[in-house]
């Protein structure tokens, strides 16, 4: 036990230990354990307002997204892993701590007044001011893609948990008879995502383990068969977000890459839970539906979005207002934007995550065709969808070239367990490279920036993705050598 002197590992501790001694609240008259979300890595400090740069295209016309001069621990759950896994790693205690630490300040500070905790796509707390702030779009509690650290954050405080789960019940879940769901704590209806109804189902599949009440994994199902009723009865695709079907939005009848990759990660998550099979039944169904209408063999790549009838969408130009956000043609392996309905490495994870759940060689080989997709979209970049506007707006990023961390981390996970499931060195070649490509453009004064185009440590860039990954990374190349 303990840190070695692989590169991987060395990029991570230095990282972790910059975060342990520079990274907390420092800021405002009330100092905390929490971890800053925007750390300069030239200064070790968090700006109360760093540059914009990306910050109007990676937050979607929200740059408050990214948690300036403040904290968020929802965007910080694979941080928290990555913490946990690095004490387990090394036998060093402090990152564990650290990690308990954060999460016991973040539950003292950032409350919202109906008992929700302020964290999420849209609200984090700031240290300078002191406050629960929001991105400027609404006050409200929004938690989706990632999945929770639920066990670690009821170790340190059950009844917080608790409180956030009986309050996901009572504000999310907009009717209590059909399951439909609102991604917004508003109490009424509203956008019901996939990628959102996934943190509600997986938050009360935990409860249900945790207390043993059937009836939260009665719950868990209610909000999952919201998506499941409204499945294509040929194709079982399902559309995004039904309730906007009706005013003829185009997440109201069709199928993205975000549906099946966070929504299905999390049915996967709550079948393990609970053992209840209709979790996993659902999730399967989706994953071959989606394997079969979305591919394309000749190309080599899965498209982005697809009608329910199984239809794909061809590439096109981006349309106008809302529609802007909609993914056309081939899924984008680097995307740019946070919250898209593009989620090509999740859903990549996904079809892994079935298949280590069930030893599907169906979906065994729809990982294959992913780990292809993904290769075909080398070497790591900006996003095509909006290379053009972000270059712009970060003139770096265009001569040093890269993707987000989080694209890293992704794409290292995903190799890494194909591995694992293939035993095909090829895969373990494909993570290390792609490692070694994060590790040389993305570490600097021993942080690791979110990306090559800015100044900053940034925790909604998916730093904490590429922790962990580069921790099992180094654990699989151990592995191999051992054999």
């Amino acid at each position: 036990m303990g840190w070695s002197n692989h590169r991987y590992d060395v990029a991570v501790r230095q990282c972790l230990d910059n975060l342990l001694t520079h990274g907390t609240d420092r800021y405002g008259p009330v100092k905390s354990a929490m971890l800053m979300s925007v750390i300069d890595v030239r200064t070790h400090e968090a700006p109360e307002h760093p540059e914009l740069l990306d910050g109007m295209l990676r937050g979607q016309e929200r740059p408050g997204r990214c948690n300036p001069g403040g904290s968020d621990l929802w965007e910080d759950q694979p941080l928290l892993h990555a913490l946990y896994h690095a004490t387990t790693r090394s036998g060093d205690n402090r990152y564990a701590r650290a990690a308990d630490d954060y999460i016991r300040a973040f539950f003292q500070h950032a409350i919202k007044p109906n008992g929700m905790i302020g964290w999420g796509s849209h609200l984090f707390y700031n240290a300078y001011t002191e406050k629960v702030e929001d991105d400027r779009f609404g006050h409200f509690h929004e938690i989706l893609i990632l999945l929770a650290e639920w066990e670690a954050m009821w170790r340190v405080d059950p009844a917080v948990v608790q409180r956030e789960i009986e309050g996901i019940w009572q504000w999310h879940i907009f009717n209590k008879t059909t399951g439909q769901h609102n991604r917004h704590d508003d109490g009424g209806p509203g956008c019901d995502f996939a990628f959102s109804s996934s943190s509600f189902i997986h938050a009360f599949a935990f409860l249900a383990k945790q207390t043993g009440d059937r009836a939260w994994t009665d719950r868990a199902k209610l909000v999952a068969d919201w998506h499941w009723n409204h499945r294509h009865p040929r194709t079982n695709l399902f559309p995004d977000s039904p309730a906007n079907a009706g005013n003829g939005r185009y997440d109201g009848f069709h199928c993205f890459t975000a549906d099946v990759g966070p929504h299905i990660s999390a049915l996967l998550r709550s079948y393990e839970l609970t053992g209840e099979p209709h979790f996993r039944e659902v999730a399967v169904t989706y994953l071959k539906a989606w394997l079969k209408y979305a591919w394309d063999e000749k190309a080599g790549r899965f498209f982005a979005a697809v009608k329910l009838d199984g239809t794909p969408i061809p590439e096109r130009a981006k349309a106008a207002g809302y529609d802007v956000w909609m993914p056309t043609g081939y899924s984008e392996t680097w995307p740019s934007d946070m919250y898209s309905y593009d989620n090509t490495l999740p859903a990549a994870q996904a079809c892994l995550d079935g298949y280590e759940v069930t030893k599907d060689a169906e979906l065994l080989d729809g990982a294959r065709k992913w780990g292809r997709h993904i290769r075909a979209s080398f070497p790591p970049a900006i996003g095509f969808r909006w290379r053009q506007e972000l270059e712009a707006a970060m003139p770096e990023a265009r001569e040093k070239g890269g993707a987000y961390a989080e694209g890293y981390g992704r794409a290292i996970d995903f190799f890494v367990r194909l591995h694992r499931a293939t035993s095909d060195r090829k895969d373990l070649d494909t993570a290390q490279a792609l490692a070694d490509e994060a590790v040389l453009k993305l570490c600097e004064n021993g942080w690791i920036k979110g990306h090559t185009g800015k100044p900053y440590y940034q925790s909604t860039d998916g730093v904490g993705l590429l922790l962990g990954a580069l921790l099992d990374l180094s654990e699989a190349v151990n592995a191999v050598k051992g054999d």
